[in-house]
């Protein structure tokens, strides 16, 4: 054998498992002895996360924590919440083992409902999704080079992710928040919500440096019983210096941070009217190494038959960060009597999922629009209904994934009329769009030595007249001749012909 093969390794995602499960909820509660019998419920959540992973080989083991908060309305019409947490141990098996996968584990609630069996007892029932995947690099391999036997190579450039490294981070933050004189001390805490609003990153000497902002949400009832139910908005900075082993500034970075958990608590440190905030914030870090290589996507030999191997792979694009937002509104009707006042109104986004079409690729989620507000008698009612929105990405994004987190940045209500409110909401997009490119390449080439081509080898020159549009390359490879010999015969430069042209064919041996 008088040829050479060069092969050049690259790297193509891979996929280890994972899918949607589901863990019901179920919980029959009991209301301590402190607390005021319910009257009336108002409504019940169920806020799951992730406390916990670890990766054995091919196994995921992971816990997961479901807080439920119950608001009701005692007899004497107080606004009162109650609250449980519940613990799940799940696990599930992956197809392979692999160094440093992209693990993502998001929980989210689809349903959930309360049922009173007693003045002091709920029978609790939901649903939680969970959606978890796990991703990695798997090795190929394509020809780059080859020589001898007249072997000719037609090649293109690829970019693909060389090496990856991916790593969970969670940290507490603990911050005491003074509401100030014009705000009363908080009795109950009705309903708090958070979301990271900012999230920056930088490389330090092979550490991650992040930091940014996380903003809260509170409604409350005021300690004097006698005010209305009152809200506040703060926020709340955090930052995180993690060991990344192997991180440079060579790497793509993409960090992703949520809240998992938020707990407010009344402070009265120090006699200060103040509040005691603790956020646990996930934050996930993806680095991507790019590099890239010449491959073939062709080739032929100028004295021999030969046969090509050939494969076809998705190669991981860099990837595109998300920065989008959208408008949506609905309206919310009571049907027991009229809205007089409102005491908050807003929406939350739960699950998001990104959507390939032929017209190309939409992040799609589901949003739930929420009210507490009162009646014509002054009683707390609460208002809810649930809606999709769907928002278009920038034409070019194909076969993809996503890894984004939606947040209502900012919301609003005008009543319609006695009995019915319009809510608006901003929803801000964030994260990262992972696209693949399919590429068609060269793995083998075997060439038969035993069968030469033939050739009339009197002939120095041919006369070929080509087409517009034709390729040099195209031309080359059925007359049996090399690409540079008909480039240097013929002047030419470009690879498809612009014109019409007569080509000279020089015979190579």
């Amino acid at each position: 054998m008088d040829y050479k093969v060069i092969k050049e390794n690259f790297t193509v995602p891979s996929r280890l498992g994972g899918g949607v499960s589901q863990q019901s909820v179920e919980l029959d509660y009991i209301l301590p002895d402190y607390y005021p019998e319910i009257f009336k419920v108002l409504n019940v959540r169920i806020l799951p996360s992730i406390s916990a992973r670890t990766l054995s080989g091919t196994k995921l083991e992971y816990e997961m924590t479901a807080k439920i908060r119950l608001n009701y309305v005692s007899e004497s019409g107080e606004i009162c919440a109650a609250e449980q947490v519940l613990t799940y141990n799940r696990s599930a098996e992956l197809t392979s083992s692999a160094k440093s996968p992209k693990i993502s584990i998001t929980p989210y609630t689809e349903s959930a409902s309360c049922r009173v069996s007693g003045k002091r007892r709920a029978d609790i029932r939901g649903i939680i999704s969970v959606s978890a995947t796990a991703t990695a690099d798997e090795a190929r391999q394509a020809v780059s080079e080859a020589s001898g036997d007249g072997l000719q190579l037609k090649k293109t450039l690829v970019t693909y992710p060389s090496k990856r490294i991916a790593v969970t981070k969670r940290i507490t933050v603990v911050d005491e928040v003074e509401l100030g004189a014009s705000k009363p001390a908080v009795r109950t805490v009705i309903r708090a919500d958070a979301a990271v609003i900012t999230a920056d990153k930088k490389i330090l000497s092979g550490k991650l440096l992040t930091k940014g902002e996380a903003e809260v949400s509170l409604l409350y009832v005021p300690e004097d019983g006698t005010s209305k139910a009152e809200n506040i908005r703060f926020a709340v900075p955090f930052s995180q210096i993690s060991d990344v082993e192997g991180l440079d500034e060579r790497y793509d970075v993409m960090i992703s941070a949520s809240v998992s958990d938020c707990e407010i608590k009344p402070s009265g440190k120090n006699g200060n009217n103040s509040l005691s905030c603790e956020l646990n914030i996930e934050i996930n870090c993806l680095a991507m190494r790019f590099e890239s290589v010449l491959i073939a996507t062709d080739a032929y030999s100028t004295m021999y038959e030969s046969s090509l191997e050939m494969s076809e792979e998705d190669i991981e694009c860099v990837p595109q960060e998300i920065s989008e937002s959208c408008k949506t509104k609905a309206s919310l009707t009571y049907y027991d009597g009229e809205i007089v006042s409102v005491m908050c109104a807003g929406a939350e986004v739960g699950r998001i999922d990104v959507m390939n079409s032929a017209d190309g690729v939409s992040i799609r989620g589901r949003i739930t629009y929420f009210a507490y507000a009162e009646n014509e008698s002054g009683k707390p009612i609460y208002l809810e209904g649930t809606d999709e929105f769907e928002k278009k990405l920038p034409d070019g994004a194909t076969n993809c994934s996503i890894d984004a987190h939606a947040t209502v940045a900012q919301s609003a209500y005008k009543l319609t009329s006695s009995n019915a409110m319009e809510i608006s909401a901003d929803i801000r997009i964030k994260g990262y769009l992972f696209g693949c490119k399919s590429s068609r390449f060269i793995s083998g080439i075997t060439v038969d030595e035993a069968s030469p081509l033939d050739k009339d080898c009197d002939i120095a020159m041919k006369l070929y007249y080509a087409e517009k549009g034709e390729e040099p390359w195209d031309i080359a490879k059925r007359t049996h001749t090399s690409l540079l010999a008909i480039t240097d015969e013929n002047n030419l430069t470009e690879e498809a012909l612009s014109e019409p042209k007569m080509i000279l064919i020089p015979i190579v041996d």
